[in-house]
């Protein structure tokens, strides 16, 4: 397949959201990016990665969407990169090592004291495959936020999801995102 076919296959799973789980906007927006520069490599490429950048070795087709929530604050960040041959594996088991490696996420600028996160395992039971998930509980600029990062593997393609918000973030509802994601990527 060559890739403007499989950036359009891409594109086209993402536009069917009659099935978006309840709370979120099917008005989608650019990809979402990283709020601030993580010190540490490994938690500068879990992020990236969950904000559309991908490796050097970049993927054959990548699409990467914003999804505003109802709550405050709220967004779901997906990005969906299709790969050949072992290259989809080869990515998830980097960002399995990253997330790792990645225990507490704080901004590289030390006027954003107000920015840091404690790293936490994520239980999205239930969603199957290849998933890795975690919780990023702490402050943004000084206010209560929470993100929850998962990236999966369907087959060829690498999924993403960052869903966060002020405060809280209903697990609840990122496991359904996470669902609707890996069941279109794995069609």
């Amino acid at each position: 397949m060559n890739a403007g076919t499989e950036l359009a296959r891409l594109r086209g799973l993402l536009k069917e959201t009659k099935e978006l789980p309840d709370g979120f906007s099917a008005r989608q927006r650019d990809a979402w990016k990283p709020p601030f520069r993580p010190v540490g490599s490994a938690c500068r490429l879990v992020l990236d990665a969950a904000g559309g950048s991908p490796p050097q070795w970049a993927p054959g087709a990548r699409v990467s969407v914003t999804y505003p929530g109802y709550k405050i604050g709220e967004l779901a960040g997906v990005g969906l990169a299709s790969y050949t041959g072992d290259e989809a594996e080869a990515h998830f088991a980097e960002l399995t090592r990253a997330l790792g490696g990645c225990p507490v996420v704080a901004s590289h600028r030390r006027a954003s004291k107000g920015t840091s996160f404690k790293v936490s395992n994520l239980d999205l039971e239930g969603v199957g495959g290849d998933v890795q998930a975690r919780r990023l509980k702490g402050r943004l600029n000084g206010y209560p936020y929470e993100m929850h990062l998962v990236f999966a593997r369907a087959g060829s393609t690498l999924v993403s999801l960052v869903h966060a918000g002020v405060a809280r973030v209903d697990i609840r509802r990122t496991r359904q995102f996470a669902r609707f994601l890996i069941d279109r990527a794995a069609s």
